[in-house]
């Protein structure tokens, strides 16, 4: 920007230029949260199309988009109530407590972690849905299938959880404040999304939406056309086969679908 104009008795006689790291840390810094709003926002598009093109659903990257970004607003809450006003400052430890003049924030933290937070969280979340969409296709109910997803991945999201957990817990033995507050929100938010994201905030926000209201407008497979005691429906009729061909078609599918489905169930 323009530097400062100095005036003597109301005439100009000059301009004032200052230039130095603090100041081009400044500038950087503004430039940067000023531009964090549109970074969110093409987050979220990002996430909706990829997880709304592999699921092939309208809700579940809905879903992603509000658990991740609570899972953003309270960690980022907690660091302020740690770094900014200090409410951990009793226990006696440098890593969890203000530092500067100012005790606040530095502008680097919630920029580095925002990205890694989001892709940690996305990554439990991929993995914990296609496991549901999987029981789903097998038949259970959309409540039945979280239930199940959570019996055979919660342990494992838990325990890759604590492995990050304590990972990203030694840039807290640093002695630099930045790093330091990069460990403590990278920590929390593993925590957040391991334990009670993927534990009580998906299940809750799934079994307040209708059943099959969670997987529209994904068609139902025909695994679990056959689970649920429906014939599969391919739409065959009507362009040109001999009569019957969708009927013998489709029961030689059953068949082939059934010993299939009995084989995976043995």
């Amino acid at each position: 920007g323009g530097g400062t104009l100095l005036e003597w008795e109301g005439q100009q006689i000059g301009e004032v230029f200052a230039y130095g790291m603090p100041l081009e840390q400044m500038d950087g810094a503004q430039y940067t949260l000023r531009r964090m709003p549109y970074v969110g926002l093409a987050i979220a598009a990002i996430v909706c199309i990829i997880l709304g093109g592999s699921f092939g659903t309208a809700l579940i990257p809905v879903r992603a988009v509000i658990c991740i970004s609570w899972m953003l607003v309270v960690t980022i809450g907690a660091s302020v109530m740690v770094y900014q006003l200090g409410y951990l400052e009793g226990l006696g430890l440098q890593a969890l407590a203000p530092s500067g003049e100012r005790q606040a924030l530095f502008w680097l933290s919630p920029t580095i972690t925002l990205a890694i937070l989001v892709g940690l969280g996305l990554d439990y979340d991929v993995f914990f849905m296609e496991s549901v969409v999987e029981h789903f296709d097998a038949g259970y109910s959309s409540r039945e299938a979280v239930v199940e997803a959570l019996r055979h991945t919660g342990t494992i999201i838990c325990v890759a959880g604590v492995i990050m957990f304590l990972a990203f817990g030694a840039l807290l033995a640093s002695t630099t404040p930045v790093l330091n507050q990069i460990g403590f929100m990278l920590c929390v938010g593993v925590l957040l999304d391991c334990f009670v994201t993927t534990k009580v905030t998906i299940p809750c926000l799934m079994a307040l939406v209708p059943d099959d209201a969670n997987f529209w407008p994904l068609k139902q497979s025909a695994t679990r056309e056959l689970a649920i005691g429906r014939e599969p429906s391919f739409g065959l009729e009507g362009i040109g086969q001999p009569p019957g061909f969708r009927r013998s078609l489709s029961w030689k599918w059953k068949y082939g679908v059934a010993l299939e489905h009995l084989g995976h169930t043995i």
